[in-house]
């Protein structure tokens, strides 16, 4: 959470449950989702897409951390992958070394501080060599304070993400936006090309798109000469998941331009308010000549900010020079940490970890 401070509390008994595979965690599911919206939690820490990521990943376990309210309730919750590779176990975010966020959903600082705590020592506790791979972390302060307690921990800052933040005012757009523009719509009415603009979210809609939007995806990457990660199993897997499981629960939405009836461009994104989250969007090369990508961005932004969205994060690899427009950036760092030998406390083998209420 950005700007959290992390300065000793009174301590007090609570429990840090760990739970660990899909079973189980599938029950917890309806109360990390209120979790997650009276935390703010953005949707790349959220179950349902680390469902997406681990089911394409069969190497990888979750781990839950999650300290209980009162009733069914859940008042903090952190989760990890565990990968075992060559002895070593991995603990990790998610999709390592990709610009997702990793956070701690949580209803107060304390409760924050006891559930870092309870993976710290949980990491203590492993029997194995292990190490440590957290990429995503939004504020320094904590990533600082975690790699502190961990052994061998070390904080590695990561390039940001960029985005645009929406005010009163019109969006600046890069150089050259507007006159290219202008140039593609004369090309459009030169042509007498009809274009369509939709935004769609209703999920039967959206499952009869899936098979057309793969199509350009995979036809714009080969035509740009690059390898798709739409070419590799896990990658696909990983793309439809989230893409099935995020429409049928109702927090995804594709924008198309259409030309004469023809997907020309797409932008696939998941509207997390109060973050428009951009996460995936191409033109089919057929249509470059009337720069259909471009125009489509364009009426995205204005999209979000017609809607009161505070912010429009592009996420994947898009190279900031490649955006029509950029006036912020997202931070992100990486914290490390790793233990060759085994620890002098005996590993744990139960599913609850006492722990104090702060670090």
């Amino acid at each position: 959470m950005p700007g959290t401070r992390h300065e000793p509390a009174a301590a007090a008994p609570a429990r840090v449950t760990t739970v660990r595979g899909w079973r189980d965690l599938r029950a917890l599911e309806p109360a990390l989702d209120v979790l997650y919206r009276a935390a703010g939690i953005p949707v790349t820490a959220r179950l349902a897409w680390w469902r997406a990521a681990l089911m394409a990943d069969r190497d990888s376990v979750p781990l839950l951390l999650a300290l209980r309210g009162p009733g069914r309730t859940i008042t903090a919750a952190v989760l990890v992958a565990l990968r075992d590779q060559d002895g070593e176990c991995r603990i990790t975010s998610v999709r390592p070394h990709t610009d997702d966020v990793w956070d701690v959903a949580a209803v107060s600082a304390g409760a924050r501080h006891t559930v870092l705590a309870g993976l710290i020592r949980y990491a203590a506790r492993l029997s194995c060599p292990w190490r440590l791979i957290l990429t995503g972390l939004r504020d320094e302060d904590e990533a600082t304070w975690l790699a502190g307690q961990l052994p061998d921990g070390g904080v590695v800052p990561a390039a940001p993400v960029p985005g645009i933040g929406f005010g009163q005012d019109e969006v600046p757009l890069g150089p050259g936006i507007r006159s290219g523009l202008d140039r593609s719509g004369h090309r459009i009415r030169q042509h007498a090309l009809t274009e369509t603009i939709r935004f769609e979210r209703e999920p039967g809609r959206l499952a009869d798109m899936r098979d057309e939007i793969e199509a350009v995806h995979l036809a714009r990457d080969h035509d740009a000469g690059r390898v798709s990660d739409l070419d590799d199993g896990a990658g696909v897997a990983f793309w439809r998941s989230v893409y099935d499981g995020h429409a049928a629960r109702g927090e995804l939405e594709v924008a198309t331009l259409r030309l004469d009836g023809h997907l020309a461009a797409y932008v696939v994104a998941l509207p997390d308010s109060p973050v428009y989250r951009v996460f995936d969007g191409r033109f089919a090369p057929k249509w470059r000549l009337y720069s259909p990508g471009r125009r489509l961005e364009v009426a995205v932004v204005e999209h979000a900010r017609s809607r009161s969205f505070r912010d429009l994060v592009c996420m994947g690899s898009v190279a900031p020079e490649k955006l029509v427009a950029r006036t912020q950036d997202d931070p992100r760092w990486a914290v490390v940490a790793a233990r060759d030998a085994r620890p002098a406390l005996p590993a744990g083998g139960g599913s609850v970890v006492s722990m104090a209420a702060a670090p």
